[in-house]
């Protein structure tokens, strides 16, 4: 546990938790850096929002200890953990204004009138609420509320803050423009921060790195752009973005690079397996080109053309059993491509994943 101490602002060593006969968190350890944005990422049940809680002091964890800047904090009571915490509903106060609520934290902690003024406008003009200040939370859209909540857990100055899905109530729009200014605030302040998410493209897009949690364990922990590109397994790849995949066997095995034979042809990708050994062999929609020279070419129909906007996406008709699937993203749309159309999908051997058979 001391290594993992020294190495992190928060640190959870062998954490596990139960309720009842359901392991929700799986000797789990975690070290985050001081000012990190870490992202919790997984689907509903893997235990991250546990795991939060049990930061949190909402929970106690059955095994495995918990600290924050290098202090135990694994059986100390919520309310000394000095842990800012903003949930899914914001928790606001409806009777009381957004003046009054963020300084509600500095009141619990007995912080005189005088102090607590020049700290409240502080974390107003540091969410740029300033002059909401003496209006009724009610009468906030959901975007300021979630301002209104961060800034009440920031006024009390935690050593970390809590995150518990705080977009998911906004709409799309307003959730991917709270996303940037959250992060952006918090680098200014310099805090340590946890967010819980379920949304794959949110943790991309705020986090310093993702822990993409299953079965109460972490299956991942990486920056962003290493989770997107070199998922360590399938669960990870299926979790963090769409991708081609195409299941096979490896057929030769040599310099560290494979061989494997699909049900659509051979294809190529480093990797360390032996030969006869099932493979899933993957590759991200932007990495491939329709009809261009590379490595690997493979050809494929079209099922289904998606139009994204900035981008447009083909989905294949590939054989329905088994690992196969296969999605191609593009800029554009070249002419004459559609449902049914044939295509000759081509892709790097350095753009090629492979995976154990599930």
């Amino acid at each position: 546990m001391a290594a993992l101490q020294q190495a992190g602002h928060l640190t959870v060593a062998g954490a596990s938790k139960r309720f009842g006969a359901a392991l929700v968190l799986d000797d789990l350890s975690l070290a985050v850096a001081k000012g990190e944005f870490v992202s919790l990422l997984g689907p509903s049940g893997c235990g991250k929002t546990t795991l939060l809680r049990c930061i949190a002091g909402l929970l106690r964890p059955d095994a495995g200890h918990i600290s924050v800047a290098g202090r135990d904090i694994t059986t100390l009571p919520a309310h000394r953990r000095n842990v800012g915490v903003v949930f899914q509903n914001y928790a606001l106060f409806p009777h009381l204004t957004v003046a009054e609520n963020i300084a509600f934290g500095l009141r619990a902690q007995g912080v005189s009138k005088s102090e607590s003024a020049p700290r409240v406008a502080e974390a107003l003009a540091l969410v740029r609420m300033t002059e909401h200040a003496g209006k009724p939370v009610t009468a906030l859209s959901g975007g300021q509320q979630q301002r209104v909540a961060v800034a009440r857990a920031l006024v009390v100055r935690p050593s970390l803050l809590l995150l518990d899905e705080p977009f998911s109530a906004l709409d799309r729009k307003l959730r991917e423009t709270m996303q940037v200014e959250l992060k952006h605030l918090l680098r200014e302040v310099g805090i340590t921060a946890i967010f819980v998410t379920h949304d794959q493209e949110e943790a991309l897009v705020v986090s310093d790195r993702i822990a993409v949690m299953n079965a109460g364990r972490i299956e991942q922990l990486a920056d962003p752009a290493t989770l997107y590109g070199r998922p360590a397994s399938l669960y990870v790849l299926d979790f963090v973005g769409q991708s081609t995949r195409l299941a096979g066997q490896v057929t030769e095995a040599a310099g560290g690079m494979l061989a494997v034979q699909t049900a659509l042809g051979p294809v190529r990708a480093p990797g360390q397996f032996a030969p006869g050994s099932r493979v899933v062999v993957a590759v991200r929609p932007e990495a491939v080109v329709l009809g261009e020279a590379a490595e690997n070419r493979i050809a494929a129909r079209v099922r289904e053309v998606s139009f994204l906007g900035s981008r447009t996406q083909l989905h294949l008709d590939l054989p329905e059993e088994g690992e196969d699937r296969g999605v191609v993203e593009l800029p554009r749309l070249p002419e004459g491509i559609g449902p049914g159309s044939a295509v000759t999908l081509a892709f790097r051997e350095a753009d090629t994943m492979v995976f154990p058979a599930p």
